[in-house]
This record gives structure tokens, C-alpha cells and sequence, in this order.
């Protein structure tokens, strides 16, 4: 007899599922995962790193979330920087209307290095510091500042138990600076964005086969099988999300086109009277962007663990929404909690890390070594301008890039966790059902002997 109920009981995750996805929060340490996320992680600090430097610097100090200075704030800055010149670096004349700050800040913490006097040197780091901020930045540093702030939101939601913080801070992290960057940054955008979503698609496959790997009962996939399944299915990853921005595209240029005939008078009537090609054809292309941001979550570890092409992945987490849509919110929810409880103390470990030496180091030198340490809440990084802190300062940003490859896998685990539990509640497929599913070794015979692979159970 069918009970009225059904639907929605059985649409609820069971607790033990979700207790399952938070088993990514072990796994995500596994050495080969952290090797491949590390990768990942330098392989995007590099590329950002030489834009930087190839470009020069693009945005204003308050960031790509602020306006551009004008000619005011601009002028109130010079005044700054030229009343700390006559007073501290006097014997140096800089001309022209605008003053190098990089320059200015370089001497100041010079100053500092150089004299005995241990209230001078204090007054020449203070305005050192002040100066730094007033340096124009470089488009990849603006970006990692902004989306800094904005994951430093999420994270003090987390530690305050608030769940608005967090979603505000996630929020802006994945919609509001990718826009804001486009905005003011456009060329950058269009370049570092295809490199990063490339980038992390890759790395996000490879760490998801590994941890569904796992999952399944076949052992520990090592580093280079991982990486060399995501290098077969790169086009599947990176397709998993831009699939659906390539449909919207193409649909959305005859709209443009369509667009122009309301250029004329006699078009304008023609484009009303046939307004509805547009319509439909941008109404489709809604739909596919639509059905992609659902599927996005999932869409690398839909590859990993079925071998899906990328359209096909990013359609399988909408289809699963479609089909079971507390289920999908009941699953990404945990995941989306977990990640910021993982990343919350992956950060505090880091800081642990990195703090604790940079203290004694300091006791030790009587305070003459640089106090640099990764922050508990990501913010603006900057060139130091004293060479010492600079190197001092390089070590401590590869904890820093270590931390974000270890958050990466701790993302991809929970994706393929998150995957497997809604395709066996939706599909019927257990859980360590992973592609190929006739054999029981992985991918290649070469992948399965350095993985000391099991067949999985029955």
C-alpha cells in the first residue's frame, strides 16, 4: 500500500551516509593527496606570481572590491608619502608628480635595518608599514587580498558559530570577487580564470579518483596514478564545468546578434514582431547555466568515480537535485559545513605551525629576526621590502600554499564522498561501485600494482 509520505522520507539522507561524507576529514591527509593539492596549489601561486611581475601593478590599494582612486585619494596618498620622506629619508629627492610607494617603502625599512637606535628603527617600520599599504598591487595579489577578506569572513563565521558570516564569506569568495576582478581586471580575468578553473579541475579529478579509490576498498591510489587518470580525463574535468558556459555561449551570441536590429527603426519593429527566437534560444541558455551551477559542486568527482564525459558531469549533480532535492541539500549542506570546519583548522594548524618557530626565532635574535607567520585569517600579502623578511617571508608562503593544496584535497575528498552517497540513493549503484566497474583493479594495470589494489567486495 503506498503511503502518502513516502517520498519525502525516503528523499532524506540517512545520518550514517552523512556521517560517512565526514570521513573525508581523515583521508584529506593522506601524503599522496597533500603531494598532488601542493602541486596544484604552486602551480597556481606561480602563474599568478608572473603576472604580477610580467604586468606590473593594476589595482588601486582598496582592492578590486573598492572604487578606483581618484584624483582626491590619490593626492591625500602623495601627501602621505612625501611628509614621511621629508622626515625620515630626507637625503633622497624623488621627482615627478606621483611617488614610487614601492621605492619609498624599500628605503624606510632600510632605514629601519640600519640604525642603532631601537625608537628610530621602530618609528621607520611603523611608517615602512603604513607606506606598504598605500603600493599600488598587481592584478593576482588584488585577487588573492580580496578573496582573502572574504574567506577570513567564512572562517571567523565558523570559530563564531554563524552561519550568515559563513555564507556571506562564501558568497562573496566564489560570486562576488570573481565578478569584481572582471570587472577591473578583465584581461587578467579571462587568462588566470581558464589557467585556475583548468587548473583546479585537474587537480580536484585527480584527488577525487583517489579518495573514491580509497572509498571503494581498492587501497590507496599513489600520487602519479592519480595525476595521470586526471591527465587522460582533463578535457572531461575542465568540461565538467565550462561545458555548460560553452552551451550558454553559443546560444547566447545569436541573441547578441539578434540584438542589433533594434539598432534601426524598421529592425526594431522586425525584432519585436520576432522577439521570441531570442527568448527562447537565451531561455535555454539560462537553463544550461542553471542545470551547471547545480551540477558544479560534483562535476570532477562525477568523472572520477564514473568516467563521464563533461557535459554528462555537470549534468549528473542537477539531475540528482532534480530527482532528490532534499537529498542534494541535505548532502552538499554537510559538505559545504564540513569544508569550513576543515579549512578553519587547517588554517590554525598552519598558524600553530608557522608562528611558534617565528617567536622563538625572535627571542633568540633579540628581536632583529622578521616575525612572519601565515595568519589565522587569510588577508592582503604583500612584497616585504626588506630582503631578509622577503626570504623569510618565501618560506613561510609555501606553508601557506601547502595549506591551500591540503584544502583542496580535503574539497575534493567531500565532493566524491557527497557524489557516491546521492548516485546510490538516486541511481541504485553501491557506493564502492567506481569506474571501470567490470574489473576490479583501477584504471591501468601499471596504477593497480603501485596501488597494491584489492578487488573490491562484493
Amino acid at each position: 500500500m503506498h503511503r502518502p509520505d513516502r517520498l519525502a522520507i525516503t528523499e532524506i539522507v540517512p545520518p550514517a551516509r552523512l556521517a560517512w561524507i565526514a570521513g573525508a576529514l581523515t583521508t584529506a591527509a593522506q601524503p599522496a593527496r597533500l603531494a598532488v593539492g601542493f602541486v596544484v596549489a604552486l602551480v597556481l601561486w606561480c602563474g599568478g606570481m608572473a603576472w604580477d611581475v610580467g604586468t606590473g601593478p593594476a589595482v588601486d590599494p582598496p582592492g578590486i572590491l573598492a572604487e578606483p582612486w581618484g584624483d582626491i585619494e590619490q593626492a591625500e596618498a602623495e601627501r602621505t608619502m612625501r611628509r614621511l620622506a621629508a622626515q625620515l629619508v630626507p637625503e633622497v629627492n624623488f621627482e615627478g608628480a606621483r611617488m614610487p610607494a614601492a621605492q619609498l617603502a624599500s628605503l624606510l625599512a632600510a632605514g629601519a635595518a640600519s640604525t642603532d637606535d631601537p625608537d628610530q628603527a621602530e618609528r621607520y617600520r611603523i611608517a615602512a608599514r603604513r607606506v606598504e599599504r598605500l603600493v599600488p598591487m598587481g592584478a593576482f595579489e588584488a585577487l588573492c587580498a580580496a578573496e582573502g577578506e572574504a574567506w577570513g569572513v567564512a572562517i571567523d563565521g565558523v570559530r563564531s558559530v554563524d552561519p550568515r558570516a559563513v555564507a556571506v564569506g562564501i558568497r562573496a569568495a566564489l560570486l562576488d570577487v570573481p565578478l569584481a576582478c572582471v570587472e577591473r581586471t578583465p584581461v587578467f580575468a579571462a587568462a588566470f580564470g581558464a589557467w585556475a578553473v583548468l587548473a583546479i579541475a585537474v587537480g580536484l579529478g585527480a584527488m577525487a579518483r583517489m579518495e573514491a579509490v580509497h572509498a571503494s576498498g581498492r587501497g590507496m591510489l599513489p600520487a602519479r596514478a592519480g595525476l595521470e587518470f586526471a591527465a587522460r580525463h582533463w578535457t572531461a574535468l575542465a568540461g565538467s564545468w565550462l561545458g555548460p558556459v560553452a552551451v550558454a555561449a553559443a546560444l547566447g551570441a545569436p541573441c547578441i546578434a539578434f540584438g542589433a536590429l533594434f539598432r534601426f527603426d524598421v529592425g526594431g519593429w522586425l525584432g519585436a514582431a520576432l522577439y521570441v527566437v531570442p527568448l527562447a534560444l537565451g531561455a535555454i541558455g539560462g537553463i544550461a547555466l542553471v542545470l551547471g551551477v547545480l551540477g558544479a559542486p560534483t562535476g570532477p568527482a562525477a568523472v572520477a568515480c564514473d568516467g563521464l564525459g563533461g557535459l554528462e558531469a555537470s549534468q549528473r549533480g542537477a539531475i540528482y537535485f532534480l530527482s532528490r532535492p532534499l537529498l542534494w541539500i541535505a548532502v552538499l549542506a554537510t559538505s559545504a559545513a564540513l569544508a569550513c570546519l576543515g579549512v578553519t583548522v587547517l588554517r590554525s594548524v598552519s598558524w600553530a605551525l608557522t608562528a611558534f618557530p617565528s617567536a622563538m626565532v625572535s627571542i633568540g635574535s633579540g628581536g632583529a629576526a622578521p616575525d612572519v607567520a601565515v595568519p589565522i585569517v587569510p588577508g592582503r600579502w604583500q612584497w616585504p621590502a626588506d630582503p631578509k623578511v622577503a626570504l623569510v617571508w618565501w618560506w613561510v608562503a609555501l606553508v601557506g600554499v601547502a595549506t591551500a593544496g591540503a584544502s583542496m584535497s580535503l574539497v575534493a575528498g567531500l565532493s566524491a564522498r557527497a557524489f557516491l552517497v546521492m548516485r546510490e540513493a538516486c541511481d541504485g549503484q553501491p557506493a564502492d561501485a567506481i569506474w571501470p566497474f567490470e574489473v576490479p583493479s583501477d584504471v591501468t594495470d601499471d596504477a593497480a600494482a603501485s596501488a597494491d589494489v584489492s578487488p573490491s567486495r562484493p
